[in-house]
C-alpha cells in the first residue's frame, strides 16, 4: 500500500508541475520573485500531498534561527524533502545545485530561473572559485544560500567527509552560518521511491559567527550538525561513508 501511495504522490507532484508551468508561465520572464513564489505554492502543495497521501509529515525546531536576511545555510542532505522544504521555510533561498540537474524536465528550467547556483562539479578549481563569488555575492543581497556539504545525498544513520566549498563559501562570504540538522531519508530516499509513514524533524540551529578560520569552521560546522541529527543522535544507529552514495 505504501508503494502505491508513494507512486500516487510522485505522479501527482509531477502532473500539478507541468500544470503550473503552462498556468504561471509569464512568471518566468518577471523575475526571480516571481518565480520564487511560483516555487513557494508548488512547494506547499508538494508537502501537503505527501501529508495526505503517505503519512510523511515534519515538524520544525529552531524556527528562531531561520534568517530574515542574508545567511549561509549549511545542512545535511538526505532526499529531495529538504530541497523542497527549503524553498518553503527560507524567505529567499538559493540552493548550491550540481548541473546534472538542470537536465530534468521542467525542474531544471525552474532551478535556472530562480537563480539557485549551478555547479560543474568537473569544472576544477575555476568552477569552485564562481560558485564562491556567487554565493557570496547572493548573501550579500539578503539571500539565504543553502548548501549540501556532502556533495550528494547520503542515507539515513550514515555521514560523510565535507567538501572544502563550504568553507570557502563562509570565508567569502564573511556571513554568519546556520547549520541546519534533519532525518528526512529515513522516510524518503528518493524520487519515484517509496515513502515511509511518520515526522521528519528538521532542526535549525544557533547561528556561528563570521570570522572563524577554515579548518575550525569546517570541523565545527560538521560536529554541530552531526550532533544535532535526529537520525544519529536519536535512536538510530551510526555509521559513516568514506565516499558518498550518489
Amino acid at each position: 500500500m505504501n508503494r502505491l501511495r508513494s507512486i500516487v504522490f510522485t505522479v501527482l507532484i509531477a502532473l500539478v508541475a507541468v500544470a503550473m508551468t503552462v498556468i504561471f508561465l509569464p512568471t518566468l520572464f518577471l523575475g526571480e520573485k516571481s518565480v520564487r513564489w511560483t516555487i513557494k505554492v508548488w512547494s506547499r502543495f508538494a508537502l501537503g500531498a505527501m501529508k495526505l497521501l503517505t503519512g510523511v509529515d515534519y515538524r520544525v525546531e529552531g524556527r528562531e534561527n531561520i534568517p530574515a536576511g542574508g545567511a549561509l545555510i549549511v545542512s545535511n542532505h538526505q532526499s529531495l524533502w529538504e530541497t523542497i522544504a527549503f524553498q518553503l521555510l527560507l524567505p529567499c533561498s538559493v540552493i548550491v545545485l550540481k548541473k546534472e540537474l538542470l537536465r530534468i524536465p521542467i525542474y531544471g528550467m525552474w532551478v535556472k530561473a530562480a537563480g539557485n547556483i549551478v555547479i560543474d562539479r568537473g569544472g576544477g578549481a575555476r568552477a569552485l572559485r564562481e560558485m564562491r563569488e556567487e554565493a557570496a555575492r547572493r548573501i550579500a543581497e539578503g539571500a539565504q544560500v543553502v548548501i549540501f556539504p556532502e556533495g550528494t545525498r547520503m542515507k539515513a544513520a550514515q555521514t560523510g567527509p565535507y567538501q572544502p566549498g563550504v568553507a570557502g563559501i563562509y570565508a567569502a562570504a564573511s556571513a554568519p552560518c546556520h547549520p541546519v540538522a534533519h532525518d528526512s531519508g529515513r522516510f524518503w530516499r528518493k524520487l519515484g521511491g517509496a515513502l515511509s509513514p511518520g515526522t521528519i524533524t528538521i532542526r535549525f540551529l544557533a547561528p556561528l559567527p563570521a570570522g572563524m578560520d577554515r579548518k575550525t569552521f569546517q570541523n565545527v560546522i560538521k560536529e554541530k550538525i552531526d550532533g544535532a541529527r535526529p537520525d544519529l543522535s536519536d535512536d538510530a544507529p551510526k555509521q559513516t561513508l568514506e565516499t558518498a552514495d550518489g
